[in-house]
């Protein structure tokens, strides 16, 4: 997914911000000599205006502590706030010892400290120290992301993060999703026929999870289920939710034309549900993953199973929960009888945006 960062370059990059013009020039001087490429910022308060952490590709920032306007301080919590998934090393730059500094520093997120002044091998050690970590870190990242969902690795490899996973309550998201004629396709295909269908229909519903920040909560055959709002906040989770079911309608029923292309007939149906539920960390030593606990899941896995082929399925009360319905369109299938669950259900299929929604799309 996007959010893993990238990999630290050849000639990585460091981020200079320090109101001081000949320390910007000696430690620049220092820092070229030894390999590194150096962008340099006269004051936290530009840093933090021009958003440089969004536009440059920076493996690390040594920053002051004490500027004009805007701190140091200020800077790193700017930078842990908005960019959380980034774990860039951040070392504070200090004229003093003082402990207060420090343990104010780290409270906001800096990883290390330089006390002015300093000499060029302790800085230069500090250094590559912090980028084998982040470098090592990174490699951590991409492998795991390769098995469980990137949301929960970056809080996997982030101590700053790992109380999160501990279980705990969570209004959420879920969305249920299968595909329909696959027990008799599979029955009657090779192996290798079935394992083709799959990766297409993992790869078609990930890109979606990926672009709207879903968390991957269950894969197991034609079954996925996804969640937001959760480890990751995402507001109007609900509508979010109905996007993300939309963009993987649209991508599946292009995957349908290749898959009937080819003689299969296979289609798919998509639930969702919202509610609060118990998050975190379930399994034993050996196997681990992040799921959802508590009948909104079962819910959403109900409603997948209702839904005809195409349909996207939703409750009255999902419907009336969400700041943003009117933009979409609906169509009632009436109230249906779900299994295990012992009242009736007003259902809804989402068709489409609402009309002035796509006219204004394709404005």
């Amino acid at each position: 997914m996007d959010s893993v960062p990238k990999a630290i370059k050849n000639k990585p990059v460091i981020c200079v911000v320090d109101d001081d013009e000949m320390f910007r020039e000696v430690l620049c001087c220092t820092l070229e000599t030894h390999g590194y490429d150096v962008i340099v910022f006269g004051s936290a308060s530009h840093f933090i205006v021009s958003d440089a952490f969004a536009k440059k590709n920076f493996d690390l920032v040594i920053t002051d502590i004490n500027m004009p306007g805007a701190t140091g301080y200020e800077l790193c919590r700017f930078v842990r706030e908005k960019y959380s998934q980034d774990r860039v090393p951040i070392v504070m730059v200090t004229g003093n010892d003082a402990l207060k500094e420090k343990t104010k520093g780290l409270e906001v997120g800096a990883d290390d400290f330089i006390q002015k002044p300093f000499r060029n091998d302790e800085l230069l050690a500090k250094l590559a120290s912090l980028l084998k970590i982040r470098s090592q870190t990174i490699e951590r990242l991409g492998r795991l992301t390769r098995f469980i969902s990137p949301n929960i690795a970056e809080m996997m490899v982030d101590d700053h993060q790992q109380l999160a996973l501990r279980l705990h309550r969570a209004q959420v998201t879920v969305l249920f999703s299968d595909l329909r004629g696959f027990t008799a396709f599979s029955e009657a295909a090779e192996p290798e026929e079935v394992l083709d269908i799959l990766n297409h229909y993992y790869k078609a519903v990930g890109a979606c999870a990926a672009k709207y920040k879903a968390t991957l909560g269950h894969l197991a055959g034609d079954g996925i289920m996804l969640f937001l709002n959760d480890p990751l906040p995402i507001a109007n989770h609900q509508e979010v939710g109905l996007k993300m079911a939309m963009d993987i309608r649209i991508s599946l029923n292009e995957q349908k034309l290749v898959w009937k292309s080819k003689g299969f007939n296979i289609d798919f149906g998509i639930g969702l549900a919202e509610g609060f539920a118990t998050m975190g960390g379930i399994g034993f030593d050996q196997f681990w993953q992040y799921s959802v606990i508590g009948p909104v899941a079962n819910f959403a896995s109900r409603m997948c199973h209702y839904a005809h082929n195409g349909q996207i399925l939703v409750s009255h009360r999902f419907l009336s929960r969400m700041s943003g319905a009117d933009a979409f369109s609906t169509e009632s299938i009436g109230s249906i009888t779900l299994k295990g669950i012992e009242k009736t259900v007003k259902a809804f299929n989402v068709v489409d945006f609402a009309e002035e929604v796509r006219l204004g799309k394709a404005g």
